[in-house]
């Protein structure tokens, strides 16, 4: 009941809540690519792209597009009480872990956006129920389990590559542990041969492609700036970014549950209900090193929190009432305070104000200004289409056909696919991603309307003449972006297929 209960709580949190902003930037990407089905794209698998097409029916409404992701935090929900129970734990401990699982930040936000790592926490959370439950059940019923596991990793690694890094660590912890024996199985061989199957559609894409994965990686790790309040949460130093790595843990999962999840780790090696489970905890250190070794953004790991929190539930449960009871009304209490930051349940000038409140804007007698980047970067799209299509259409009309749109990222070429129609506006062009795959739609580059500014001195190397028509600013996203300019380039010392190429970039 427990379990039901706090499931339909996510479910009923996040669907009255997941309307109320905008379209995150990543989601007007996805819907771009789901116009483009295929078994892979350049910086993510297939599965998000399959989410987006499956709310096209609705238009792509907020909540239907976000329905895999809600129906995923209430998933992870659910198989944490589920695991929890399973372990020995009593009522506390199932409702400990319920509670710190709904309200923790990271998963409030993930549940309440469509992104690669929105369905991570539940398929990491399933394949470390299902790697428990292979360890504690008898040897006959090991193959369905083996099974189910595969299909498990097959469908993570379908919504975000980085599932090998769990499975790589939970062999790890198995192989270091007494409970290697369940590795000797043919059963073993056979769940990685299914894996391989069922992922060879996207892993053969990749491959014909050049396994652009790889460089997006890349990309990645070399872009990483800082946000326009100083915030810096990823560095290019492997020290620095350790250290704010190990920051992110604590926030991601909210401060007061982190005693919860350090218990999971501790627990194995002192209780002796739970000592068949030391292999979990030292997944958990390989995984920790493996992600900081490779210089991983702190939100890289957030699937394996709902498991060890269940862990933890269990054992936080024998210790003295009045002290879990303090801890777990602590919990719940700090949780509800910062949920405004993780779950849109304030308007966005509400937010603004409850943050001023609590210090954390508008100080010194600063402006006040929404501080989420996430939220920050769910507003502006509509403006930015309007602005675009106000250069656009004072071009005169003969030029207007030869006229292409181009963004410099994926997220201004997705925002202006979804609402430039309503201005007249044709499809844009991006060199970023895979909107590079997807070309130039047929324009020879005569005239272009660029949009943003990491590209633009690229563009003047190929354009004799560039100008700024105009900026589109939105105050709300001040955050990530500030304005975006919008150039006007014209005569090209080459047609645009031969200048394509050298515009490609891939990263984030």
């Amino acid at each position: 009941m427990i379990a039901l209960g706090l499931l339909g709580a996510a479910l009923l949190l996040h669907g009255a809540t997941a309307w109320r902003y905008g379209y995150f930037r990543d989601e007007l990407y996805f819907i771009a690519c789901s116009k483009h089905l295929a078994w892979g794209y350049v910086d993510q698998p297939p599965l998000v792209a399959v989410a987006a097409w499956l709310a096209a029916p609705a238009g792509y409404q907020l909540v239907a597009l976000r329905a895999l992701p809600i129906l995923a935090a209430g998933g992870t929900v659910y198989l944490a009480v589920r695991l929890t129970k399973e372990l020995g734990g009593g009522a506390f401990a199932q409702m400990l872990a319920g509670v710190a699982t709904l309200l923790m930040p990271a998963y409030l936000l993930l549940g309440n956006t469509l992104t690669t790592t929105s369905l991570e926490p539940f398929f990491w959370t399933f394949a470390i129920y299902l790697t428990i439950r292979l360890v504690r059940v008898p040897v006959a019923a090991r193959p369905r389990l083996w099974l189910a596991l595969a299909v498990t990793v097959a469908l993570g690694a379908y919504a975000k590559y980085s599932i090998v890094l769990l499975v790589g660590a939970l062999i790890a912890g198995l192989l270091s542990t007494r409970e290697r024996g369940v590795l000797r199985t043919p059963y073993a061989l056979c769940a990685a041969g299914i894996v391989l199957l069922l992922l060879a559609p996207n892993l053969g894409w990749q491959a014909a492609h050049g396994w652009p994965f790889f460089e997006v990686v890349r990309g990645d790790a070399a872009h990483r700036p800082s946000f326009a309040n100083g915030l810096t949460l990823e560095y290019r130093d492997l020290t620095n970014n350790a250290t704010a790595f190990m920051l992110e843990q604590l926030l991601y999962t909210n401060p007061l549950a982190v005693p919860i999840w350090l218990a999971a780790i501790v627990a194995p090696f002192r209780l002796t209900a739970l000592r068949d489970l030391r292999f979990i905890a030292v997944a958990y250190v390989v995984l920790f090193l493996a992600a900081v070794a490779l210089g991983a953004k702190g939100y890289y790991i957030i699937g394996v929190y709902a498991a060890l929190l269940a862990m933890g539930a269990v054992a936080v449960e024998r210790v003295a009432a009045p002290l879990r009871s303090a801890l777990f009304g602590a919990l719940a209490a700090v949780a509800v305070l910062a949920l405004p930051l993780s779950l849109p349940v304030l308007p966005v000038e509400g937010l603004v104000a409850y943050t001023t409140h609590l210090g954390l804007t508008g100080r010194d007698g600063s402006p006040a200004h929404l501080i989420q980047p996430v939220f920050a970067e769910e507003f502006g799209w509509d403006r930015l289409s309007q602005d675009v299509a106000r250069v656009y259409f004072a071009l005169p009309r003969d030029v207007r056909a030869h006229t292409a749109i181009y963004a410099d990222t994926y997220g201004d070429a997705g925002a202006l696919d979804f609402f430039g129609s309503r201005y007249g506006l044709p499809p844009a062009i991006s060199s970023q991603n895979n909107y590079y795959l997807w070309g130039t739609r047929g324009y020879n580059g005569s005239t272009l309307v660029a949009i943003g500014a990491t590209r633009i001195d690229l563009l003047r190397r190929y354009y004799r003449s560039v100008t700024v028509a105009r900026t589109s600013a939105e105050p709300l996203k001040w955050i990530v972006e500030g304005p975006a300019p919008i150039y006007l380039c014209r005569d090209p010392i080459a047609p645009l297929s031969e200048i394509w190429p050298h515009l490609r970039w891939y990263g984030a």
